[in-house]
């Protein structure tokens, strides 16, 4: 119930009219106990204090209506400064003939004066308009930082769906021939397949997933890829350290692995195998790949880098911003893979 207040409360935060009604709330407040006469408040404190808002009302919303997009949004700095002078004493030169002139015929029971000389009135005018603008400039910049962490969560979520679909057709064929075949084993790699499916589909709609989670899909991904791998293809997964209570974000070790199996065991090698391993150190997670290159293999470091390589790089830098190393290398014979990221 606290929670949902707080939220209500927070989006009532962001309406432009309850903000513009909070700042000139507080505004009569504190010039308000300024402006008193005595101790205790009266009505003419009261009076006086929202008169002497009006020139200063005029100045602030004709320099956030018309001074600050015409001019300060586009740059326009001196002509800005200029009009923003002017402004101020147009509003001092108000406030004189408002107290002076006009203010006795609008409450004849009631005496003020000009209390305020000229460059008085101006210094209250800079300081409104500067914290005015300085507002706007606050609220455009949070709101710039939202448009970007929504964009950055739509792009998120666009890298994460561009898990390669072909793995989920070759997975299907693999179980269809074992069921074909009245294989004991179509059961468990139905199953294999459908915590696998609803990892990448369900549980990686979050921003970080615990590593054993994250291990356990990739074990999965392996025991699948392993119905079509024939018995000289050797692949292992070697995890060190402890993986407990240790969050990473979901799929990213994932187009690493597929690309092993692609351009590593299906390469023409000899000898081919995949080697992984994953270490996780206090702070730090040290994920490393390596498999076999064949003599059919025509891929350099930059072809190595396609879609799913590509996808998983921008993804580390929206999530790990310089909390992340990425190195790819090859030989003639291998491909090696070493990712270090920062653990939250």
């Amino acid at each position: 119930m606290a929670l949902k207040a707080v939220n209500i409360f927070n989006r009532l935060l962001k309406v432009r009219i309850l903000q513009h009604i909070l700042f000139w709330s507080l505004s009569f407040l504190i010039l308000l106990n300024i402006f008193k006469v005595s101790a205790e408040i009266k009505q003419i404190d009261l009076v006086y204090t929202a008169i002497f808002h009006i020139p200063i009302l005029f100045v602030v919303y004709l320099n956030l209506r018309f001074l600050f997009p015409l001019f300060l949004e586009n740059r326009k700095y001196f002509l800005y400064g200029v009009f923003v002078l002017i402004l101020v004493a147009s509003g001092a030169g108000f406030y004189i003939i408002l107290f002076d002139s006009w203010i006795d015929h609008i409450f004849s029971s009631y005496y003020f004066i000009a209390y305020y000389g000229f460059f008085d009135i101006s210094l209250y005018l800079i300081i409104y308009i500067f914290l005015t603008s300085l507002f706007r400039l606050a609220r455009g910049w949070f709101r710039l930082q939202e448009i970007e962490n929504e964009k950055t969560v739509a792009e998120l979520r666009a890298l994460k769906s561009q898990v390669n679909p072909h793995f989920l057709f070759n997975s299907l064929n693999s179980i269809y021939s074992l069921a074909r075949k009245n294989s004991a084993q179509v059961p468990e790699k139905v199953i294999q397949l459908s915590d696998l499916m609803r990892h990448i589909i369900y549980d990686s709609d979050v921003e970080f997933i615990l590593l054993p989670k994250e291990i356990e899909m990739i074990r999965n991904y392996i025991e699948l890829q392993n119905l079509r791998t024939p018995e000289k293809e050797k692949i292992e997964l070697e995890v060190v350290g402890e993986v407990e209570g240790k969050k990473v974000a979901p799929l990213i070790f994932l187009p690493f692995v597929e690309n092993s199996f692609k351009h590593g065991l299906k390469s023409g090698a000899e000898n081919p195998f995949v080697n992984i391993k994953i270490e996780v150190l206090p702070n730090n997670l040290i994920f490393e790949i390596e498999n076999s290159k064949g003599n059919t293999t025509e891929i350099s470091d930059s072809k190595y880098k396609g879609i799913g390589i590509e996808n998983v790089k921008k993804r580390l830098a929206l999530i790990y911003p310089n909390q992340h190393s990425l190195h790819i290398s090859e030989t003639e014979t291998i491909f090696k893979v070493i990712l270090q990221i920062r653990l939250n």
